[in-house]
């Protein structure tokens, strides 16, 4: 019985040896692999992840890696720089840190390899609290330009926006808009935008005078009617242009009107600067002559040897009232996140279309680079 139980024993360490040595020659990564230290998340790191997005109320998915997220196959791994800053630099090229905060949050602490789901989410960390659509309200300068206005939402989609001018009666004294939209569907600049009279000339001076549903009407106040600008200055009134030139124009008015009148002298050299592409630009307006009510002038500038020639407007004249729309039609949606995005944002807004959705995501870390420890 004893020899039995040796040879026993001989022939288990025999086999295991055996096996040891197959296992190494097949595959010398399986014992390394089986002690080696699973990677971990942390911020600062970049990881490659799988990942099906569901909503939390009825767990359809809205989104994923995978092609076909059933079988979880033909995947392309989202590329994560794991940080709470979305505008931070990732140190690995093609690495983001756009996902949302709910996202990054859950994804800290996973193990290269792990599955799990991350999840609810809240609106507040996904893609905010407020879906921005009809009834939302917000203010902003980009309808009448360089005019602060209060609009609601009347109608809004991916491709239009619609916006209604409110809280007017709230609005006092205030200094009239140099340009307004009025069909931005159009290519036509004439009837993309109005250039309303200049009467932005005098800060401040302007007041509602009749409200209705579709306009406003306001009143000019001028003033002053001499030294209406330190420097020269590019005015319109519709298809008119005018220069208003320092020491050199005055405006007089009456109850229904205002005429601006430009007397420049013949020969003399206005100049200014402006800002440009590589720093300041200097400006400088040569008055050639003057005929009628044109003034022809030279326009050059220190930084291209070119002159354009100019011919402007020397006496304007337009009523002291004027008609604004309340209603802003058809927005197109190419326009709506690059002039209004900001301005909806900080009225606590989303333009995200997951806006005030509960989400969860199951999440795959496929693989994990740990630039959080690197040293430059």
């Amino acid at each position: 019985m004893q020899k039995e139980k040796i040879a026993l024993i001989a022939l288990v360490i025999i086999v295991i040896a055996a096996l040891s040595v197959f296992v190494t020659a097949v595959n010398t990564d399986i014992f390394e692999n089986l002690f080696k230290e699973k990677l971990t998340i942390a911020e600062g790191d970049c990881a490659d992840v799988n990942y099906i997005g569901r909503f939390a109320s009825n767990n359809t998915v809205f989104d994923s890696s995978y092609i076909d997220y059933i079988n979880k196959t033909n995947a392309t791994a989202l590329k994560i720089f794991v940080s709470l800053d979305k505008n931070a630099t990732s140190p690995k090229s093609g690495y983001t840190s756009s996902m949302i905060k709910g996202f990054m949050q859950g994804i800290i602490g996973m193990q290269e390899g792990q599955t799990k789901t991350i999840g609810p989410i809240p609106p507040q960390d996904a893609y905010g609290v407020n879906k921005f659509g009809n009834g939302a309200i917000f203010t902003t300068q980009y309808l009448a330009f360089g005019m602060n206005q209060t609009v609601e939402v009347v109608n809004y989609t991916t491709e239009n926006l619609t916006v209604k001018w409110i809280q007017i009666e709230e609005l006092g004294v205030f200094t009239m808009p140099q340009l307004i939209i009025k069909n931005l569907q159009s290519t036509n600049e004439s009837e993309m935008v109005i250039y309303p009279p200049p009467y932005y000339i005098w800060e401040n001076a302007t007041t509602v005078i009749n409200i209705t549903d579709t306009e406003v009407t306001v009143k000019t106040n001028p003033t002053k009617s001499t030294n209406l600008s330190d420097t020269i200055k590019d005015v319109r009134d519709g298809d008119k242009q005018m220069l208003i030139f320092p020491n050199a124009t005055t405006a007089t008015w009456d109850n229904d009107t205002i005429t601006v009148t430009c007397s420049p002298v013949i020969g003399q050299n206005y100049t200014f600067e402006t800002p440009g592409y590589t720093g300041t630009v200097n400006i400088t307006v040569h008055v050639n002559s003057i005929i009628g009510n044109t003034i022809n002038v030279t326009i050059t500038n220190d930084q291209s040897p070119e002159p354009s020639y100019l011919d402007v407007t020397k006496e304007l004249t337009f009523n002291r009232t004027y008609t604004l729309p309340r209603v802003y039609n058809d927005i197109p949606g190419m326009y709506i996140s690059y002039f209004y995005g900001e301005d909806i944002q900080k009225a606590g807004y989303s333009l995200e279309p997951l806006a005030g959705e509960t989400l969860l995501f199951e999440v795959t870390v496929e693989k994990v680079y740990k630039t959080s420890q690197e040293t430059s």
